[in-house]
């Protein structure tokens, strides 16, 4: 089954949360997200720590936080930011690049951009449980027309502001303790582990887009309606 129009929307108004173990389909599933926005107009930007070649596609590649800027100025449609490989180069390259894209939602001719980020293994841009950067994205920046999205491996990893001020949670396989998983009103999740657990519905995704309601979904397809992915799927 494929994903509605309706269901993307979601993605490009509010704040997300994706999870799921390596390999579960969590990357995956956002960079088709992420496609299917670029194609409404959505601008969107792909934090790549892992480098991963398998998504280079997603936007054109930067390095460094100056690299992304010129993008910026330039209304690039699609970026993709490798940051270096140390915590701290890590953590400040994501500072800067939230305050440039607040700084831009306020100035003539960028006001009407909507962007979303994504950031993989959010984690890795945490220090000491706080990130400046995550913090912005996720209280002020949808009023301004920034939406984030988290991808991690396990709700324990994530950043409280990001899981509480998001209305959309996607959860694939994930290896939180039951006992924990009720700890964040997850009971329904837990309840539906053994299937969760079957390697035969090891991409199937459990999905919220707000007020509580919760479904199982089949695995989306390999490719797409609108040209080819150009993706090892999952």
């Amino acid at each position: 089954m494929g994903l509605s129009q309706a269901y993307i929307d979601c993605f490009k108004k509010r704040h997300s949360v994706i999870l799921g173990i390596t390999r579960s389909g969590k990357t995956f599933f956002a960079a088709r997200i992420l496609q299917e926005l670029q194609d409404s107009g959505v601008h969107t930007i792909f934090v790549d720590p892992k480098h991963d070649k398998g998504y280079s596609h997603l936007g054109t590649i930067c390095h460094t936080p100056n690299e992304v800027l010129y993008q910026l100025l330039h209304k690039n449609k699609a970026i993709i930011y490798r940051p270096p490989a140390s915590k701290e180069e890590k953590v400040a390259g994501l500072d800067r690049i939230s305050d440039y894209l607040i700084n831009f939602s306020k100035k003539d001719g960028y006001r009407r951009i909507r962007r979303v980020i994504a950031i993989d293994e959010l984690q890795l841009f945490v220090k000491k449980g706080e990130s400046k950067a995550i913090e912005a994205i996720w209280t002020i920046g949808a009023g301004i027309g920034i939406v984030g999205m988290a991808l991690t491996q396990r709700i324990q990893l994530l950043n409280e502001t990001a899981w509480s001020q998001s209305d959309n949670k996607v959860i694939f396989r994930v290896e939180d303790r039951a006992d924990y998983l009720r700890s964040r009103n997850l009971d329904h999740y837990v309840d539906k582990l053994d299937f969760f657990q079957d390697s035969i519905n090891q991409f199937y995704y459990y999905s919220t887009t707000g007020g509580g309601n919760w479904k199982v979904c089949e695995p989306i397809p390999p490719t797409r309606r609108k040209g080819n992915l150009n993706l090892q799927p999952y």
